[in-house]
């Protein structure tokens, strides 16, 4: 993975001059779906690639310690041995990028995955997730516990409240705490985009949660109405790229929610 992302001092008079211009984003989002995609041994390899940046995940809560231990036999063997044959793969090491779990989970998967004798991460949701409306004492005690029981990824949810109300100075600082409270884990951000009420607060939050330290930034929790949409994709790498320009730190884009297309795991 690329360096970390230290994150910067905030900088409101950069958040202030945002705007989007809707129709144009809504324009550049449907030209993209009518791209080409690739074809043949391209198209499988590219598929295989996306395999390897899913994040493998069960949150549900009939979660049991053996039903995580299934998942991370699929997370190390998520694609046939057949398939991979035939593709001339098998001895390649594909596995899923990450096993995300509650953190209350965390020990079973991590010993699953040490058993199974593989090196995936496991990733923790934490932060009040999925809503966000957790004081952010426990917030940040969630995250410790999760990083002591072994997570080296952590998903944390914003609180949208803060964004709805223009609480810019807020929201950073509740991020840069839950970096804090990450320690060497990666954080991952997600903005729960369907939630927020505009592209524009779409474009402010990632630009915040990168400014706070974010490594990545995601799109939603996947237990909202909306989850990712192609607009907001185009969005959210847009602060991206401009972060980068800016910092020269580069941050991942995580996609979550249902992708039956093919063509939408480019995304991923």
């Amino acid at each position: 993975m690329a360096q970390r992302n230290p994150g910067t001092k905030l900088e409101l008079g950069w958040i202030s001059k945002v705007y989007v211009n809707r129709p144009e984003v809504v324009r550049h989002a449907e030209q993209i779906k009518k791209w080409r995609t690739v074809k043949g041994n391209w198209q499988a390899a590219w598929l295989l690639k996306a395999v390897t940046c899913i994040d493998l995940t069960t949150l549900s809560g009939d979660d049991t310690p053996s039903s995580i231990h299934r998942l991370c036999f699929k997370a190390k063997h998520p694609i046939r041995e057949d398939l991979l044959k035939a593709l001339d793969m098998h001895d390649k090491g594909i596995t899923v990028g990450a096993v995300c779990v509650y953190p209350a989970r965390v020990t079973d998967a991590v010993n699953a995955l040490k058993a199974a004798g593989c090196n995936i991460p496991v990733a923790s949701v934490a932060a009040g997730f999925p809503s966000g409306q957790t004081p952010l004492e426990i917030k940040l005690a969630e995250i410790k516990l999760a990083v002591q029981y072994g997570a080296r990824e952590i998903d944390i949810v914003i609180s949208r409240t803060l964004v709805l109300t223009g609480q810019w100075e807020g929201l950073y600082e509740e991020i840069r705490q839950c970096r804090e409270a990450c320690g060497e884990a990666h954080m991952k951000t997600i903005l729960s985009t369907g939630e927020l009420g505009s592209l524009a607060n779409v474009y402010k939050a990632s630009m915040i949660a990168m400014m706070a330290g974010s490594d990545f930034i995601k799109t939603s929790t996947g237990k909202e109405v909306e989850n990712a949409t192609f607009p907001v994709g185009v969005v959210m790498m847009r602060a991206i790229k401009e972060f980068y320009w800016q910092t020269g730190y580069k941050i991942f884009y995580h996609v979550t929610g249902s992708y039956p297309l093919q063509h939408d795991l480019a995304m991923a």
